[in-house]
């Protein structure tokens, strides 16, 4: 258990690590800096809407986002300390719950310390979607993805095993 909590450590680390080179590096919000030119670029964007910018420009949705984020922690924390951390066949389980726990949290500090309580978001692969999102982000989509083929593909070779 010590290393999956390890694990949310520094993946929150990382993620606020990343966050505070943009907003120390960029002079406003917009400026960009091409890494492959129309492909891939670190663009500095102060999100106040939820995931691909769904509810931005809506007053005050930071509690309701703080409010959501607090009870999915609770939520895969929860599940996380139920988990058997000795059993093999739940790595990918507490694999998807660490990133998941990681991503909320790396965003809901966002959304208790930045001071217009937005998310900071910078990376952009403007050569695929619009979207610019951040290591939480990523954290959140591979631990729900992860967590979805475990709950439809593994969870059920494991019932079956113990009957």
């Amino acid at each position: 258990m010590i290393a999956w909590i390890i694990l949310i450590v520094v993946l929150v680390g990382i993620d606020q690590l990343t966050k505070a080179l943009v907003v120390g590096s960029f002079a406003m919000e917009g400026d960009t800096i091409p890494v492959i030119q129309d492909f891939f670029h670190i663009t500095y964007v102060r999100n106040s809407g939820a995931v691909f910018g769904v509810f931005q420009g809506l007053a005050d949705t930071y509690i309701i986002f703080i409010v959501v984020m607090s009870i999915a922690i609770v939520m895969f924390g929860i599940l996380f300390f139920k988990n058997d951390f000795k059993n093999k066949k739940t790595f990918w389980y507490t694999l998807s719950l660490s990133l998941l726990i990681a991503g909320a949290f790396g965003n809901a500090l966002d959304r208790l310390f930045q001071p217009d309580h937005n998310v900071v978001d910078f990376i952009d692969f403007r050569g695929i979607w619009t979207y610019v999102f951040n290591v939480a982000d990523i954290c959140l989509n591979v631990g729900i993805a992860i967590f979805i083929i475990d709950q439809f593909f593994l969870e059920p070779k494991r019932k079956n095993l113990h009957g």
